[in-house]
């Protein structure tokens, strides 16, 4: 797997576990890459908890997913304050930033985030929407965030998340999934 390029803290609470927001807004898959990151967790013998909440309206209505990966047991399965930010949109990323822990990193897309000088923040962009759209699916940018969230932090190795893409993908999907990933992944290198 590499070493990890991006370094986030643990969480504040002293358990070794890490708080991972993702938002966005409905029709962008938000709710599938918090389950994602979660599986791939478990996949990598993590415990993981995983919470979502959306607005009345399937499409276009605010959301976020947070997952909670741990190598011991979750006392609170919910995200307080994250380690992890995974911003999808601006209105998303303007809601949830200012939650993110000190010293925490925010990795947002670059297509739809304008991002602000933060103190103490990291912050990292990731063109997930460009590379979704250039493998001809826009739908996928959800997949090519969260792989290259892992990519450059480390939090879980390649291939665990490579096995729960498979096992919660519809087979329909799972070819354009899987380029996805690849696609996430190299954006550690660039």
């Amino acid at each position: 797997m590499g070493p990890a390029l991006l370094s986030i803290p643990q969480s504040a609470i002293r358990n070794p576990q890490w708080e991972i927001l993702i938002c966005g807004f409905g029709g962008q898959g938000v709710l599938f890459a918090g389950e994602l990151l979660g599986r791939a967790g478990m996949r990598a013998g993590m415990e993981a908890a995983q919470s979502a909440s959306y607005g009345a309206e399937a499409r276009g209505s605010a959301c976020h997913a947070g997952v909670v990966l741990s190598s011991e047991q979750i006392p609170y399965p919910k995200v307080r304050r994250p380690d992890l930010l995974m911003a999808m949109s601006q209105a998303g990323y303007d809601k949830f930033v200012p939650s993110v822990e000190s010293g925490g990193t925010v990795i947002y897309d670059a297509d739809l985030v304008k991002p602000k000088q933060i103190e103490g923040i990291g912050q990292v962009s990731v063109g997930a929407t460009a590379a979704a759209t250039e493998l001809g699916r826009r739908g996928i940018a959800n997949v090519v965030m969260v792989s290259a969230a892992v990519a450059l932090t480390g939090i879980i190795p390649r291939e665990a998340l490579r096995q729960a893409l498979e096992e919660q993908s519809p087979s329909a999907y799972l070819d354009v999934n899987l380029n996805a990933l690849e696609a996430g992944w190299k954006m550690r290198e660039s």
